[in-house]
């Protein structure tokens, strides 16, 4: 039902947890500022994901009788429609019961590839636009909307997905590179760049500053590459997530140690832990038995032999 009384809309904020502690807020779509969420909320537009999280699933129907749109396309209610009061164009938002992280290196990728899975089927219904990547919405607490509430804050990933046509197993190829499938590409590509390049930063340059910076340049120009490139700031979010998270766990000594123990580990499977048999190979060659003799004795191959005898 509309919302009559607009103050009825800030029980949507009552979690502060499902919202950025200090969200991005304008008098338009561009992240401008960078306030409390208090201070925020007088804002019409508003960032309504927290960093690395996806908690509401947002859909940009750029045509008329937008609220409408989820009843075109045969979905559940959303959780509000905030849409222009002259154009009827706006947002649909459904809550996520249990958030999904994303641009994380701590994220699993079946859960994230669910979420996009289902996004994209929705976006489709919707006719929603493909390039919206969600990051500011219409704030539902503001008065220059007209917002439709429906009857539930939020839905289990699994529910929204029995709404769509989904393959029976979702293909393990990386996501499409709209929606939410940008934000996935850049840092998947970002991530695999850090891994090769953080040595060099903690040991040479030692400088987090300007590892970041770095990433953040590396990452604007994958962003390049995309047929609808993400706004700056939700570039910047995954570049200081992974830069952090390089920086702070990526240990030079520990680093250096694992690798020397994957070595030896890779040695030990591939040859085998036979100290005990090179020793009685050497033993029984100093008896006169040939490589052929020892092998046999062994369960080793001649050519294994010939290597411990060198």
């Amino acid at each position: 039902m509309l919302a009559n009384n607009q103050q009825l809309n800030l029980d949507l904020f009552e979690d502060a947890q499902r919202w950025p502690r200090k969200p991005y807020c304008s008098a338009d779509k561009t992240a401008s500022s960078i306030r409390t969420l208090q201070h925020a909320l007088k804002h019409p537009y508003i960032q309504a994901n927290p960093p690395n999280l996806r908690v509401w699933s947002i859909f940009d129907v750029d045509q008329p009788a937008a609220a409408l749109a989820w009843e075109r396309g045969n979905l559940p209610p959303p959780t509000w429609a905030a849409v222009d009061r002259q154009s009827t164009k706006g947002h649909l938002v459904w809550g996520l019961s249990v958030p999904v992280l994303v641009d994380s290196p701590d994220m699993r990728q079946q859960p994230m590839r669910y979420l996009c899975a289902v996004e994209e089927a929705f976006r489709a219904k919707l006719e929603a636009d493909s390039g919206y990547a969600g990051l500011m919405t219409k704030n539902p607490a503001h008065p220059l909307w007209r917002v439709l509430r429906g009857p539930r804050l939020a839905y289990e990933l699994g529910e929204l997905a029995e709404w769509v046509d989904l393959p029976k197993h979702l293909p393990k190829r990386k996501p499409e590179e709209i929606g939410l499938g940008r934000n996935v590409t850049v840092f998947e590509w970002l991530r695999q760049y850090a891994y090769r390049k953080v040595r060099h930063y903690k040991q040479d340059v030692r400088n987090f500053v300007l590892w970041q910076s770095h990433l953040n340049s590396r990452a604007l120009e994958r962003n390049g590459d995309l047929r609808v490139p993400l706004a700056g700031n939700e570039v910047w979010h995954i570049a200081k997530s992974v830069s952090k998270w390089t920086w702070n766990r990526f240990d030079l000594e520990a680093s250096d140690k694992r690798f020397s123990e994957l070595q030896s580990f890779r040695v030990k499977q591939r040859w085998g832990n036979n100290e005990d048999k090179q020793a009685s190979a050497r033993l029984m060659a100093a008896t006169g038995l040939s490589t052929r003799a020892i092998a046999g004795e062994l369960g080793v191959n001649q050519s294994t032999v010939a290597r411990w005898l060198k």
